[in-house]
């Protein structure tokens, strides 16, 4: 076992090695799978940079023919991606998401919406400074899945459509929200009424208002809780 390797199976024994099954690190050098269930209950014991590491030694790894091992690489570089983010590290979070989903397997979608996931991404992006690249692709993305969402029923279009189309709608009325565009804003995220399960038509009367009296700021603040979606 290579040494780093050993390193972090001790460390992460002392953390986890009494909560986890008897056999759990058996397998730690050989199998991503096992290093990735580790990593994830180092987070949930609150150490966090533990977990980065055990990430990043199955992200080193690279692409696995084993769709179980190559289940756990994607889902480290995911993890990573997330947690670069939450660090303010978004250069990092966007090259570890592209990979992602580059590598991204049909079986995740159970677990993880691929669509989510590029919205992530473009997220990542726009903070990272390339803002014109997130707002193209965040736009294609959108544009492919209402596509998709005419090829159901408008009520099996919502269920299985909706949701992941309203997050992305919703982020790129974060995007001009940022810039303090305020009536792109509200323009966008209004798109959501078609695909999402529940609309406030209440609060939507009440966003005009203030539109109408140029407070955009506070019409966007109301039309973000006037579409209900399971994101």
């Amino acid at each position: 076992m290579p040494s780093d390797l050993k390193q972090l199976k001790e460390e992460a024994y002392e953390v986890v090695g009494k909560t986890l099954p008897n056999d759990t690190f058996l397998n730690f050098d050989q199998e991503l799978t096992t290093r990735m269930l580790v990593a994830v209950s180092c987070m949930r014991k609150g150490a966090k940079d533990l977990a980065y590491r055990l990430f990043a030694a199955n992200a080193q790894e690279g692409p696995q023919e084993n769709a179980n091992q190559h289940f756990a690489y994607v889902r480290s570089l995911i993890e990573m991606a997330e947690m670069d983010a939450e660090r303010g590290q978004y250069v990092l979070a966007e090259e570890e998401m592209a990979e992602a989903l580059v590598q991204y397997p049909d079986s995740m979608s159970y677990m993880m919406s691929k669509v989510h996931l590029e919205v992530y991404l473009q997220y990542y992006r726009f903070q990272a400074g390339k803002h014109a690249l997130a707002d193209e692709e965040l736009r294609s993305v959108i544009g492919r899945e209402k596509k998709r969402f005419t090829s159901y029923s408008d009520q099996d279009g919502v269920a299985l459509v909706g949701p992941a189309l309203c997050y992305a709608i919703h982020q790129l009325a974060l995007f001009y929200a940022e810039e303090g565009k305020w009536e792109e804003a509200c323009a966008t995220i209004k798109q959501s009424e078609t695909y999402a399960m529940e609309t406030n038509f209440s609060m939507i009367e009440d966003a005009q208002k203030f539109i109408a009296q140029g407070q955009g700021e506070e019409a966007f603040q109301l039309l973000q809780q006037a579409y209900m979606y399971h994101a």
